[in-house]
């Protein structure tokens, strides 16, 4: 999550998501569902692919391949709804473990206790399903299908993001990172945080790609393609156009999504789940140095939505939230009928997890117990 680790200058969370990649600032996790870190899915089918560019522009037209349509005013002073007590969490973020934002039932609330209580903000931006926020004043919501809205002042009013078509969006260390754009080749922005200049690094791998972003780093992951193409992670650092590394995924198996996760020590994991066989059969590794060697460590027993880490610790979800601490994988939190989205940490200790019917759920003791939020007035 912005502001927590990726993913914390404040930490902010490294989050990603099947079905809507996104990360919780502050929080280090990967993909998952609805928010957090809300993480989208990229769908970039095709063999053919376009030659990468770098180029600056404080406001891409509506002949760029992020720009959309000048949308209408956003809401700005619109008086804050009362909390209700079947709130249901579409996205969250934390930029502390005290200060954090969850979007949902059409209401923003914020919390700055540690989600011990909330306040309801101004309504955000309608249609809006994706929140990030970076710092406690700077953060960005945005749909899919619309158009990407930032705030500098804590949610009291929106303005234009000038990117459009925004499949994921992460920030850390001062900067904001998007996968943008029109598929099947969206491409990978960049910006500082509060600003609207963004940064073309170029095309993500002509396949489904998801984002993940820890410090200064953002890695985009290309999901296997036709051919079939092997997975593979692009790294960028700056505005240098993406460094392309192997994954160590079996050559030999069909392995259609690899999911990689940041842990709050900067430390990379990643699993990849082998098509059309028991999840035995599904690998997963260990990298220190950015991805640029692999160590091979005990894959979860399950199909895995995600994954991520804190120092000791690796977590991955899908119906229940599993933990290993360098072994065998038991299950941390068990899950709801649809099980988990999303699970992120912005601290060692203090961490939440997101189930795909929006309840929200939050760790201080490093995952080994966890309390469902209470939305209450």
């Amino acid at each position: 999550m912005a502001g927590i680790a990726a993913r914390r200058e404040a930490i902010h969370p490294s989050v990603q998501r099947r079905s809507a990649l996104q990360r919780l600032r502050g929080m280090n996790t990967i993909r998952a569902g609805a928010a957090l870190l809300a993480l989208a899915v990229v769908t970039a089918c095709g063999t053919s692919s376009r030659p990468a560019q770098s180029s600056s522009t404080p406001a891409p037209s509506a002949a760029s391949a992020a720009a959309s349509p000048s949308p209408a005013p956003a809401p700005s002073s619109s008086p804050p709804a009362s909390v209700r007590v079947s709130f249901a969490v579409r996205d969250v973020s934390f930029v502390s473990a005290q200060r954090g934002w969850v979007l949902g039932s059409g209401q923003l609330l914020t919390t700055d206790d540690g989600a011990l209580s909330w306040t309801a903000l101004p309504a955000p931006p309608a249609g809006v399903t994706h929140l990030r926020f970076a710092t406690s004043s700077d953060g960005y919501a945005w749909s899919t299908d619309g158009a990407l809205w930032l705030t500098t002042d804590g949610a009291a009013s929106w303005q234009p993001g000038r990117l459009g078509q925004v499949l994921s969006l992460e920030t850390a260390s001062g900067w904001v990172w998007a996968i943008a754009g029109p598929q099947p080749y969206p491409d990978v922005w960049r910006a500082p945080v509060g600003g609207t200049v963004w940064t073309n690094l170029g095309v993500t791998p002509d396949r489904s790609a998801t984002l993940l972003v820890h410090g200064p780093t953002a890695y985009v992951v290309g999901q296997e393609g036709a051919g079939p193409i092997a997975p593979s992670v692009e790294v960028y650092t700056g505005t240098q156009a993406g460094r392309h590394l192997a994954v160590p995924c079996p050559a030999s198996l069909p392995v259609p999504s690899a999911e990689l996760g940041a842990s709050t020590d900067g430390s990379l994991v990643l699993i990849c789940d082998v098509q059309g066989q028991p999840a035995t059969y599904d690998r997963a590794y260990v990298s220190t140095d950015g991805g640029s060697s692999w160590t091979a460590i005990t894959a979860p027993p399950a199909w895995s939505n995600g994954v991520t880490a804190i120092t000791g610790k690796r977590f991955s979800w899908n119906g229940n939230v599993l933990v290993s601490s360098g072994g065998a994988w038991t299950a941390a939190l068990a899950g709801p009928p649809g099980g988990f989205s999303l699970v992120g940490f912005e601290t060692d200790q203090q961490g939440v997890a997101l189930s795909t019917d929006g309840a929200l759920w939050i760790t201080r003791d490093g995952g080994s117990t966890w309390n469902r939020v209470s939305f209450a007035v």
